[in-house]
């Protein structure tokens, strides 16, 4: 099966870092596992109410499957595990977009 990852980002670019808020992150990077093709869309959520909600739901329709972040909040982390998601959370602050995608497109073995 086609995994589909969403990144939160706090740049447009894949030399930007993680961004560890989830729902107000800047930017989403949609990382294609299979491809290795990758978009970054500008969170149109960020300023909302319960922008890690509707930021799920948004990723839900792009066939989003794992979500990388730094941290969730109650809400968005009953929301995942309602939508069958899977959640990586890193704690990595100054870990690149890039370095992130190398860890992904690693084949085990």
């Amino acid at each position: 099966m086609n995994k589909i990852f969403a990144i939160s980002s706090n740049g447009k670019t894949e030399k930007s870092f993680l961004d560890l808020r989830f729902g107000k992150c800047e930017n989403v990077v949609i990382y294609n596992g299979d491809s290795g093709q990758y978009n970054i869309l500008e969170n149109p959520y960020k300023n909302s109410d319960h922008s890690g909600v509707q930021l799920i739901k948004f990723l839900k329709k792009e066939g989003v499957s794992v979500i990388i972040t730094g941290e969730v909040g109650p809400a968005v982390s009953d929301m995942i595990h309602k939508e069958k998601l899977q959640l990586v959370l890193l704690q990595e602050e100054k870990i690149k977009i890039d370095e992130i995608i190398a860890r992904l497109s690693k084949k085990p073995g």
